[in-house]
């Protein structure tokens, strides 16, 4: 017996075929930084990773599809929400704990542990303000 199947395609679809190009402007983007450091040529690096970032943006708001649906949405809300809480329990843990150790003549911490600190209460401050303000926005 044989049934009727329908041939795949190895066509991607125009949402993913947009979705690479504006993904690959990125990354091209990024490997040119990354070379033209390796070379001294840091500044026309920023200025390929910045053209590479553009193009992305740009491919984003004129494609003629839309390219992100309601399960990419879902994805990057676990995603977020795994992210902060992972870091909140970085700063909550380790803030403390760091400055414990130093007091105590266990370890003396490097000035990048007080940097890193500041910045993760920075995103929490950050994060909270926009919870507020889309709370009571919506």
């Amino acid at each position: 017996m044989s049934e009727h199947t329908t041939p795949a395609t190895t066509r991607p679809s125009t949402r993913k075929r947009y979705k690479r190009i504006a993904y690959g402007l990125l990354g091209a983007g990024i490997g040119a930084l990354f070379v033209a450091v390796a070379f001294d040529r840091f500044v026309l690096g920023v200025a390929l990773y910045w053209a590479g970032g553009l193009g992305m943006g740009l491919v984003q708001r004129f494609s003629p599809v839309e390219l992100y649906d309601e399960r990419d949405t879902t994805i990057e809300r676990e995603a977020g929400h795994y992210t902060m809480k992972l870091f909140a329990y970085v700063f909550i843990l380790g803030a403390p704990g760091g400055l414990v150790l130093e007091e105590s003549g266990v370890l003396t911490l490097p000035g990048e542990f007080y940097g890193a600190m500041w910045t993760l209460f920075a995103v929490f401050v950050a994060y909270g303000a926009f919870v507020i303000y889309h709370k009571y926005r919506l």
